[in-house]
C-alpha cells in the first residue's frame, strides 16, 4: 500500500512548498493539498510553478482538501464555497488532481436526516454541474463527533448509493470511524467505486463521542482496530495509498522535516507489521 500525506499534519507550522520538499526527501508517494495552503503558496509562487514541480516529482497529488461545511450556508457563503470548487478545478487541470474532498457542516440544529440528506445532495449536485467539463470528484468526508451532520459511515454511504453518481464517493477516516463507533461491517457493503480516499491515523483510549482531533496519535499506536479496518478497504478492492492525516497540537510542534519524516516511518511500520 502506498502512503500520501495530508498537510493537516503539520497544519500551522509549515508550508506547502515546504511540505512538497519533506515529502519528496522521505520518499512519499502523494500529498493531498489543504485549500489555505495552496492559496498561501500563489502569493508568491504560479499555477506553473507548482505544475513544474509535479511534472519533476515522484510525489503526485492526491486530492485537495477539503471544501469545508458546505451544506445550509447562506448564499453568499455557498457562493464563496463554489468559488473555492472553480478554483481546484482549474488547478486540478494543470498538475493532474482530480479529486476534493468536501466535509458537511457541523450544528445544524434539530434537522431531521432527511433535510441532512436532501440538503447534502442539492449542494453536491450544484458542485457537479459547475465542474461538467472537468469531471472533478467529490470525496465525502463524515466526521465522527455528535455535532457534524453527517457523522457516521452508514450516514455518509447512504448519500452516496442515492446519488449513485461516479463522481461522488467516500473518505474513510480510521479516526472518524472510531470517533462515532461506526459500524465497521458497512465497509465490506461499499463498491470498490465508492471507496475515493483512505485516511489512516490512529486514537488515543478516549471513549467514541467525547473524542476529538487533539487525540489522534500516530498509526499504530493507539486503540484503533487499524488491522480490521485496512485488510476491510483492501478486501473491497481499494487500491489507492493511505493518506497520514493527524492534528494533533503537539506533532505541530514538532519541527515539520522530523514530523513528516516520523510521519512516513511509523506508518511504513506498521503496514509492513500487518504484511500490506
Amino acid at each position: 500500500m502506498k502512503i500520501a500525506y495530508n498537510q493537516a499534519t503539520t497544519l500551522p507550522s509549515s508550508t506547502l512548498k515546504d511540505d512538497l520538499r519533506f515529502c519528496e526527501e522521505n520518499d512519499y508517494d502523494f500529498i493531498e493539498i489543504r485549500i489555505d495552503k495552496l492559496k498561501e503558496y500563489l502569493i508568491n509562487h504560479t499555477v506553473g510553478d507548482l505544475k513544474h514541480y509535479f511534472c519533476h516529482s515522484k510525489i503526485k497529488p492526491l486530492s485537495f482538501n477539503a471544501i469545508e461545511s458546505f451544506t445550509f450556508q447562506h448564499e453568499t457563503k455557498f457562493n464563496l464555497l463554489k468559488e473555492d470548487v472553480r478554483l481546484v478545478e482549474s488547478i486540478g487541470k494543470e498538475i493532474g488532481c482530480d479529486m476534493v474532498v468536501a466535509v458537511p457542516s457541523f450544528d445544524v440544529g434539530d434537522r431531521s436526516w432527511s433535510e441532512i440528506n436532501q440538503e447534502t445532495q442539492r449542494c453536491l449536485n450544484e458542485f457537479l454541474s459547475i465542474t461538467n467539463e472537468s469531471q472533478l470528484r467529490f470525496a465525502i468526508e463524515f466526521v465522527g463527533y455528535p455535532h457534524c451532520s453527517i457523522n457516521t459511515l452508514d450516514r455518509a454511504h447512504e448519500v452516496v448509493r442515492e446519488m449513485n453518481d461516479p463522481r461522488v464517493g467516500l473518505v474513510i477516516d480510521c479516526f472518524h470511524l472510531y470517533a462515532m463507533n461506526s459500524n465497521l461491517s458497512i465497509i465490506g457493503e461499499l463498491t470498490k467505486k465508492e471507496l475515493f480516499l483512505f485516511h489512516i491515523d490512529d486514537a488515543e483510549d478516549i471513549p467514541p463521542g467525547m473524542i476529538r482531533d487533539q487525540h489522534r496519535v500516530w498509526p499504530g499506536e493507539g486503540v484503533i482496530d487499524l488491522e480490521r479496518i485496512i485488510k476491510a478497504v483492501k478486501d473491497i478492492g481499494f487500491e489507492g495509498p493511505a493518506s497520514v492525516e493527524l492534528f494533533r497540537p503537539e506533532y505541530w510542534n514538532i519541527e515539520p522535516q522530523e514530523c513528516i519524516r516520523v510521519a512516513k516511518m511509523k506508518t511504513q511500520d506498521l503496514l509492513k507489521e500487518l504484511n500490506i
